[in-house]
């Protein structure tokens, strides 16, 4: 057979060959083209998991940080939180509780609070019901690390025994003058000097 015979099925071969090459490496563009894009979307994903985690560390710190400032700044917000350990030792006087307010006051101020957290458990019961106190703040003196506030508060004690039976219920108003000191972010109730005490009354 002479190669001008030849020559179409050559040429039609060659056409099959090429188109055939030419359709394999169009699907492995594709396919690698798809696993590019997957990559890329994982990356994606992954960078806005990071941004997500990396915003939420951040607000956390800045909440932190403005809670610390807060306390460190604010004496009266510390002396709050110390009264309210005194309500809720009163309310539950556990050890838990007596710890929480040891670490709130030092001694000489602890001896004031003291003696009410021992009547309650010298006769089994402890502050329920209407108990709670009302905090005026009269006035606050800046010293150093160490801050004076005057208050007048009302108290309501308003005692219950272990079956929530009341047993007895005073107001007393009072006022006085706490001393703070600083101590690193916080602020610890140093000494408590009752100035005005009023009587105690009958709710």
């Amino acid at each position: 057979m002479s190669v001008s015979r030849l020559m179409p099925w050559l040429v039609a071969v060659l056409v099959v060959v090429v188109v055939g090459g030419a359709t394999v490496w169009g699907r492995q563009q594709d396919t690698a083209r798809r696993a590019a894009e997957g990559r890329a979307d994982e990356a994606e994903a992954a960078l806005a998991s990071l941004q997500a985690s990396v915003t939420a560390v951040a607000r956390a710190q800045a909440a932190t940080a403005t809670a610390v400032a807060a306390a460190a700044s604010q004496p009266e917000v510390s002396l709050r939180n110390s009264l309210d350990l005194v309500l809720e030792a009163y309310k539950d006087p556990s050890a838990a509780h007596l710890a929480a307010l040891q670490a709130a006051f030092d001694p000489p101020a602890l001896n004031v609070e003291r003696p009410e957290a021992e009547h309650l458990i010298s006769g089994g019961t402890h502050l329920g019901g209407q108990s709670a106190y009302d905090l005026e703040v009269l006035g606050t003196t800046a010293q150093g690390d160490r801050t004076q506030i005057q208050t007048r508060e009302q108290w309501v004690y308003d005692e219950v025994d272990a079956q929530n039976r009341r047993s007895r219920c005073i107001r007393q108003e009072t006022e006085q003058t706490y001393t703070l000191r600083r101590a690193q972010a916080a602020w610890i109730v140093a000494d408590v000097q009752l100035t005005s005490p009023g009587p105690p009354r009958d709710c």
